[in-house]
């Protein structure tokens, strides 16, 4: 099987796009890895950035993928489609897959396009995802709310058959990568601390979780909140530079993967809001890596109760929160150390999926399937 793999990201930095993207193709480069010597030699795993990736960069290393520099990164991938003949071709990125779709449309039977966001009020966005479902092999969702309300579009529309859905619609997850448990495990400090990992955005609650650690400093003198962020959006920088000198508020600016999943542990306790203020509710549909994160690491998250957090921790999790006096009571409740015990026992199971060995588990063998039932000469049995 030959992949090309393609993300128009700008540069290497510990956020959730380029987590996402390398996280795969270390999990997709161990499932190559895992394959006895002779087998992999049929396998080809190329990988086309606009920046020069070097070994090691972020703590990723491989074996079996190959990196390429472009700046023009369709050209450079049709150019070596035409030297390798790809099996499959896939691009993490809306506006460079229909570029690339309009540039060799021919080569539309090979790709995988795995589609981040979309917008059902959005004329132009929909004609574009739309277009792309139409020129393409296979649509990938990060969410299984977000991939159900699509086919729900789409069988409105009443185009499609139930089988082509079924093939062309799938569901490609965000997902973690595990953390190695030392020989003693990284103890959380007492009293508990609040952790807020992630890009800091208005409607991602930092003046809700401000306020919350008030509370519970009245309470818990010694708890804080712990800030890690590899960036701030430019129209709320401000605001946020000022809640981040708040008392009880740790900031500690940008972080390492390893090192953010250490602090987290450390912290105990981990927050993510998201109050939705699009117009059609799409981050309800998704939810935060950073929920995954707390997950995978058994720590128990206070989170809103959108669409996408539901799906990942069920309707009646007990932590979901609207505001701060919301997240005062769920302190209180985790400093119960049974309490705290049976969270950490039930996060980390539900986060058992998104694990990227796990998440990445099914479409490997997705691929795997489509592969071989290529070579025979037909589609693959639904």
């Amino acid at each position: 099987m030959k992949i090309c793999f393609s993300c128009h990201l700008e540069k290497f930095k510990p956020k959730g796009n380029v987590l996402q993207f390398f996280i795969m193709l270390q999990a997709i480069d161990r499932e190559v890895e895992r394959l006895p010597a002779q087998e992999r030699e049929g396998f080809i795993l190329h990988c086309v950035l606009p920046f020069r990736y070097a070994d090691g960069m972020g703590g990723f290393h491989f074996r079996h993928v190959r990196f390429f520099q472009a700046e023009e990164l369709n050209s450079k991938i049709i150019r070596l489609d035409q030297k390798h003949d790809y099996d499959f071709i896939f691009i993490r990125n809306r506006t460079q897959a229909r570029e690339f779709i309009k540039k060799k449309p021919s080569l539309g039977k090979k790709l995988l396009f795995l589609s981040i966001h979309y917008n059902l009020n959005d004329p132009v966005i929909m004609n574009k995802v739309d277009h792309l479902f139409d020129n393409s092999r296979m649509v990938f969702f990060q969410t299984v709310p977000n991939a159900r309300r699509y086919r729900e579009y789409l069988e409105r529309k009443t185009r499609y058959s139930a089988r082509e859905l079924d093939r062309k619609i799938q569901v490609l997850p965000q997902f973690v990568e595990g953390y190695a448990e030392e020989e003693e495990p990284i103890q959380p400090n007492l009293p508990l601390d609040l952790i807020m990992a992630g890009v800091i955005r208005p409607r991602y609650g930092l003046k809700t979780a401000v306020d919350a650690i008030r509370l519970i400093r009245k309470e818990f003198p010694g708890a804080k909140l712990n800030v890690l962020y590899p960036s701030i959006v430019i129209r709320y920088r401000k605001e946020a530079q000022k809640l981040l000198q708040s008392r009880g508020v740790r900031n500690h600016g940008q972080k390492s993967m390893w090192e953010t999943k250490r602090m987290i542990l450390q912290s105990g306790i981990g927050l993510a809001l998201i109050y939705d203020n699009t117009s059609d509710k799409n981050p309800s549909h998704s939810y935060l890596s950073r929920v995954l994160e707390y997950m995978a690491l058994g720590v128990p998250v206070l989170t809103t109760k959108t669409v996408g957090n539901v799906h990942l921790l069920g309707e009646k999790y007990p932590l979901f929160v609207k505001n701060e006096h919301d997240i005062l009571a769920c302190y209180r409740r985790l400093s119960a150390p049974d309490y705290y015990r049976e969270m950490c026992q039930y996060v980390k199971s539900r986060g058992k999926p998104y694990l990227a060995e796990n998440a990445v588990k099914p479409f490997w063998n997705l691929l795997l399937n489509e592969w071989k039932a290529m070579k025979k000469g037909r589609s693959p049995k639904q």
